[in-house]
């Protein structure tokens, strides 16, 4: 099973934020921001810290996939 952040980045658009504009708000690194577009796993504590700036739930910034 994968991880998948398109539900972040429905958000994303929705509040018609650019993902440089995201990570400056949230205050996470470049390397994250990579991370995330690749839908690499990241620590507990780098989605705690999404999720708190940006006022959501996991399930609203990840979701699970299954792998084919």
């Amino acid at each position: 099973m994968g991880v998948s952040y398109r539900p972040l980045w429905i958000e994303l658009a929705k509040r018609e934020m650019g993902k440089v504009e995201f990570q400056e708000y949230v205050g996470i690194s470049g390397n994250l921001l990579a991370k995330l577009g690749k839908n690499d796993y990241i620590s507990m504590r780098n989605l705690e810290q999404i999720c708190r700036k940006m006022k959501l739930s996991p399930n609203e910034v990840i979701e699970f996939k299954e792998e084919k």
